[in-house]
């Protein structure tokens, strides 16, 4: 693992995912760890870091607003700067009241319409993207969650009523 040319955190995160373990798990196991069943999947995993692609991707899954969303290639990866935006939104579906309604589109992953979904449930969201490779994702992320509001194909001209 030391030898990956990872950064140890990143080396940690990926053999977590592997071994299906608990990140401190791994660190109280540390220098006594040798995960021969899983080598060739780290060091593919820990090329394909190397070569710049995303852990969120590597992982395929990002914590978004306390929750975390399943990701692929297919979807923008939920980034923390966008979390002031669901706060922003909060505060305006509070200040409109209930009955409020949510429009997102291009919403990839679904994370700022299941996270308003989540915290504003008086409010009614709407999840739309033109892509069925990314509506597919926002589903599956929105069930186990419990926050299936509507979700509809459809890029930025024919969703709305």
């Amino acid at each position: 693992m030391a030898a990956c040319g990872l950064p140890r955190l990143e080396s940690r995160m990926l053999l977590s995912e592997l071994l299906r373990r608990p990140h401190a798990w791994l660190v109280a196991q540390d220098r006594a760890l040798r995960p021969a069943g899983v080598a060739g999947r780290f060091e593919t995993l820990a090329r394909r870091r190397r070569e710049g692609e995303p852990m969120a991707y590597l992982l395929g899954m990002r914590e978004f607003m306390g929750h975390e969303f399943h990701v692929t290639p297919a979807v923008l990866i939920p980034r923390p700067d966008t979390e002031v935006l669901v706060e922003q939104g909060l505060r305006e579906l509070a200040r409109l009241g209930p009955g409020a309604r949510v429009l997102d589109m291009g919403t990839g992953s679904g994370a700022i319409a299941v996270s308003l979904a989540l915290a504003a449930p008086q409010a009614h969201a709407t999840a739309s993207d033109a892509r069925a490779e990314a509506l597919a994702v926002g589903r599956g992320n929105a069930r186990p969650l419990g926050a299936m509001g509507e979700v509809a194909a459809g890029g930025w001209s024919g969703v709305c009523p």
